[in-house]
């Protein structure tokens, strides 16, 4: 375990009642840690960062840039509660990974994490890891759910989410633990036995690691559509 996770200051609190949380699994483990305000409220933007930057050791640009994002779309340009970011079709969209889809008319999304979701996630794989074309079939399975496309914004941000949890998260392989999922995703902690990745994860790289997560999804779709 981080000598973080083993600090006090930073041991694991799950939510309590009335704290304000998000759809984002980082996020509400960076509160459920005391990384940012564990009542996951008036988060300003420089608080944000530095615990994206700290934690997880993204860059500063990507850091500023996902920060500047969901203060400016969500919140009021400068701060937010976490639950802002359930705001539908902004940041938070259909066909999550492990979130059930916004109820029609619905201004928040479900916050909670859809079990199921997450099960499914970890059944795409027998053994004791996900890999990238894990991920990916389960990110191609949800979009087969949507109604409605998603808008050329949020199928980046989709793609972002599987392309940062294997940058954050894979070993040396790129394969990334199912327990590490499990408490990620399903508990919102940091991984017991997981430490920051020794690479900073830079904003090029993520969008390159974006774009080739669109790919293989493209190709995937387009595999299951010929079949």
């Amino acid at each position: 375990m981080s000598n973080d996770a083993l600090s006090n200051a930073h041991k694991f609190i799950p939510a309590a009642p009335g704290d304000s949380r998000s759809p984002c699994p980082a996020l509400n483990a960076l509160a459920n840690h005391g990384h940012l305000p564990r009542n996951g409220k008036h988060i300003t933007a420089p608080q944000l960062i530095h615990a994206l930057r700290s934690v997880y050791h993204l860059s500063l640009p990507l850091a500023t840039i996902l920060t500047i994002g969901g203060t400016t779309m969500c919140g009021n340009g400068w701060a937010l509660d976490l639950e802002d970011l359930a705001k539908h079709d902004k940041i938070e969209h259909d066909a999550s990974l492990t979130h059930a889809d916004a109820p029609e008319g619905n201004i928040y999304a479900p916050i909670p994490v859809d079990k199921s979701l997450l099960q499914d996630m970890l059944d795409t794989s027998s053994g004791d890891y996900l890999t990238l074309d894990d991920l990916v079939k389960t990110r191609v399975s949800r979009d087969e759910t949507l109604v409605h496309p998603l808008n050329s914004k949020l199928t980046t941000i989709a793609r972002g989410e599987v392309a940062l949890t294997v940058e954050m998260f894979g070993d040396a392989e790129g394969r990334v633990s199912k327990e590490f999922v499990r408490q990620w995703f399903g508990e919102q902690r940091l991984p017991v036995g997981w430490v920051r990745p020794k690479k900073n994860i830079g904003l090029i790289a993520t969008n390159n690691n974006v774009k080739h997560v669109g790919q293989l999804c493209a190709q995937l779709a387009e595999a299951k559509k010929n079949a």
